[in-house]
């Protein structure tokens, strides 16, 4: 390598740092209350011990000082991270989003959300030990099996593909992806074939999911089983639940492929209206002037399941 090209490097990588580190400046909000925090793979998970963000439940039947709601939650998200994988998603840590900004972990930390379920955000954070995340929260009354963990974890998984966050689309393939861990399948709405039909459809979000199954029976024929491992199949939560319930996960393709598309119609929208990069603002990521082109993003995604 020559002094010219290695001075270059160099400054590339001094840029790089100076970036990462300005991505991953603002620290985590500090929250009263004394603090336990178990630490499993890239998930750090905090719980309170005392004060207002206090779990409901200290239930510790394995008598290992974790309760069982912290437990399960976690088992749950890293069974969800791997069943993820093996049906060929990018993981948020995984992703351009992510890596460009030096995330290595993801926060899960249970807190008192008054009556949602739980969140996640997209914004990078930095911990006090230096580590840099993004953060999943759940509520303190959760109870083990509920679905929230895995939901919360597609919602990263979905930041870390487009930055898009129209609720139709958001919310109601997060929907859909808690079928990977067997909950029930919905049933199939009929596609709009209308402008007002469209239109309703983009002013929903949770419910949108019946559109989504809709979709995904256009245009993937076959439901097929996945061949899932047995180190999967025989995880359990503390009761003796299966975490993994069933392995029909229809439509996994499709959702996978509408990511990939919407990911590059994100990167169009960047360039063209001179946003920076992993940095829009959040009334412009949930912007009812995308829906026309993520729909037609859509039909994309299906030409590649059925091409």
């Amino acid at each position: 390598m020559s002094l010219v090209s290695a001075f270059f490097a160099f400054l590339l990588a001094i840029l790089s740092f100076a970036s990462n580190a300005e991505a991953c400046s603002r620290n985590v909000q500090s929250l009263p209350g004394k603090w336990e925090e178990l630490r499993k793979d890239e998930f750090i998970v905090q719980y309170a011990v005392e004060g207002e963000h206090v779990l409901h439940d200290f239930t510790d039947t394995k008598g290992d000082g974790v309760p069982d709601i912290v437990s399960d939650a976690t088992t749950q998200l890293i069974v969800m991270r791997d069943m993820l994988v093996l049906l060929g998603f990018q993981l948020p840590l995984a992703s351009d989003r992510y890596k460009s900004q030096g995330v290595d972990r993801i926060l899960v930390r249970f807190r008192e959300l008054d009556r949602l379920n739980g969140r996640a955000f997209d914004e990078v954070r930095r911990l006090s030990s230096g580590e840099c995340v993004i953060i999943i929260e759940l509520g303190t009354r959760y109870k083990s099996g509920n679905l929230t963990p895995a939901h919360e974890l597609f919602h990263q998984v979905q930041n870390g593909y487009t930055p898009f966050k129209r609720p139709w689309f958001y919310e109601g393939t997060a929907r859909w992806s808690e079928t990977v861990l067997g909950a029930p399948l919905s049933t199939p709405a009929s596609l709009p074939n209308s402008d007002a039909s469209r239109d309703a459809v983009w002013s929903q979000s949770y419910a949108a999911v019946s559109t989504w199954y809709g979709l995904i029976e256009k245009c993937e024929e076959h439901l097929t089983s996945v061949s899932v491992p047995d180190s999967l199949r025989s995880v359990y939560y503390r009761s003796g639940r299966p975490v993994l319930v069933d392995e029909l996960i229809p439509g996994h393709r499709y959702i996978r492929y509408v990511l990939e598309q919407l990911g590059q119609l994100g990167n169009l929208v960047t360039q063209e209206s001179g946003l920076v990069q992993h940095r829009w603002p959040e009334s412009v990521q949930r912007d009812t002037s995308h829906d026309s082109d993520i729909w037609s993003s859509l039909g994309d995604a299906c030409r590649r399941v059925s091409g």
